[in-house]
């Protein structure tokens, strides 16, 4: 779904972004940036690697996913997280423990617009590389920084991944089994969430700027946008002195409300009913009617507390039909319902087909793929199509010597150093 007209330009157009983001959260929102139009520049060392990359020589048991279960001669560039979540940016290697290297990124901290990192918060404050350092140098610069904990607090330098994020933010203790112990939604359920909502701090921070013409520190803590999945808990407990709990696909104002087992090996359904015309259209379209004048299911806290039997019932049914035909079938009669879709369902789906969700990008080096784009379509400004993923320090001279000013022999001088290079440190 690029663009259909040469005149109309995505949205963030003319944007620099300088890119320190590794992992997940960060590069995800950073991929949302480009795709929008942003040109952005994505800094590694050659010695630091982000970690999507995996490892230059990758040990037998690597877990992360190559094409074809290969690594290849150049496995930093075929990794699928890192092929997956750094479309469309340029690639520069910068030694910033180096003086000189710490010159080159305040030179190009200059000419941009946005800087995105997410290490520990005090990571770029010891480089020299803060906030302070970055504004100083460029005043106008919005700073976006996506910490664990946040940039104050007793826990400003801890770390963390998304599944222990679940953790610290509450996530895990309303997510299980009822009556078993939490469990996590999944290994990053919070990272996907930060980085969207980082796109959007960055947003209004750019309005912002242009009513202002002021730049600003964006003080993004992961575990409190996790937390905020929870309001409904956290004011249940402060208004009610309700502790919220485990209770699996069941919901408090929903029933039935659960996945339902269809026809096939593990094959599902969600069906999620909060209104009584939605409810009789399932009794309808499951060939019961008489269900909606049972005493037992007559109004929602009779369903919920009978549950166990709806479930049987609603199961026994959906077991003799494919989960695609559950979902057009009670869709029809009003029902809310969704096919679990397995990640080889996703990639053929129709809806996601006719929104132009995906783009086929062919990646010199991990091949042909699909790659997920932008969950939003703007009306006025599309985005751009997915350029594969950089290969390290794959955009060095265009970077120093077309922004910068480099000349080849400086920059032979930063590969010579160690300063800059295309490929890992051993």
């Amino acid at each position: 779904m690029g663009a259909e007209r040469n005149d109309i330009k995505p949205a963030l157009d003319g944007l620099r972004v300088l890119d320190l983001t590794q992992v997940a959260a960060g590069p995800y929102s950073t991929m949302m940036l480009a795709f929008m139009g942003a040109e952005v520049i994505k800094v590694e060392s050659c010695s630091r690697m982000d970690i999507n990359r995996g490892r230059a020589r990758p040990a037998a048991g690597d877990p992360r996913v190559y094409p074809g279960g290969d690594p290849g001669e150049r496995p930093w560039n075929r990794a699928a997280h890192h092929v997956h979540r750094n479309i469309n940016k340029l690639s520069v290697t910068l030694d910033l423990s180096a003086p000189r290297g710490k010159e080159l990124f305040l030179d190009l901290a200059r000419i941009c617009d946005v800087l995105v990192e997410n290490y520990r918060a005090s990571v770029m404050d010891r480089l020299g590389l803060g906030y302070d350092a970055i504004s100083q140098a460029n005043p106008q610069i919005i700073y976006v920084k996506i910490s664990s904990q946040g940039d104050s607090g007793p826990e400003r330098d801890y770390g963390s991944l998304g599944s222990t994020l679940e953790q610290t933010a509450g996530l895990a203790s309303v997510t299980g089994y009822e009556g078993g112990p939490p469990l996590m939604t999944n290994e990053t359920y919070p990272d996907p969430v930060v980085g969207i909502l980082a796109f959007g701090a960055l947003m209004a921070a750019l309005r912002r700027r242009r009513a202002t013409g002021r730049g600003c520190l964006v003080d993004m803590s992961q575990r409190e946008v996790t937390s905020m999945l929870l309001g409904e808990a956290f004011l249940d407990y402060s208004a009610n002195g309700r502790v919220a709990g485990t209770m699996g696909n069941r919901h408090r104002d929903m029933s039935p409300h659960g996945v339902y087992p269809c026809l096939g090996d593990d094959m599902w359904v969600a069906i999620s009913v909060s209104a009584e015309d939605e409810w009789l259209g399932l009794c309808r379209c499951i060939g019961q009617p008489r269900l909606a004048n049972d005493s037992r299911f007559q109004d929602l806290e009779s369903r919920r507390l009978n549950q166990a039997e709806l479930d049987q019932i609603i199961s026994t049914w959906t077991l003799e039909r494919d989960h695609y035909q559950v979902m057009h079938m009670l869709q029809a009669h009003g029902v809310p319902t969704g096919a679990v879709l397995k990640a080889n369902e996703t990639l053929a789906d129709p809806h996601l087909e006719a929104r132009g969700f995906w783009d086929v990008v062919d990646h010199p080096e991990a091949g042909a793929y699909k790659q997920t784009t932008t969950p939003w379509v703007l009306s006025k400004s599309p985005r751009l199509p997915a350029v594969a993923a950089a290969g390290l320090g794959e955009h060095n001279f265009q970077v120093f010597n077309g922004l910068l000013g480099l000349s080849p022999a400086e920059i032979d001088d930063l590969v010579e150093s160690g300063i800059t290079g295309d490929t890992p440190a051993e």
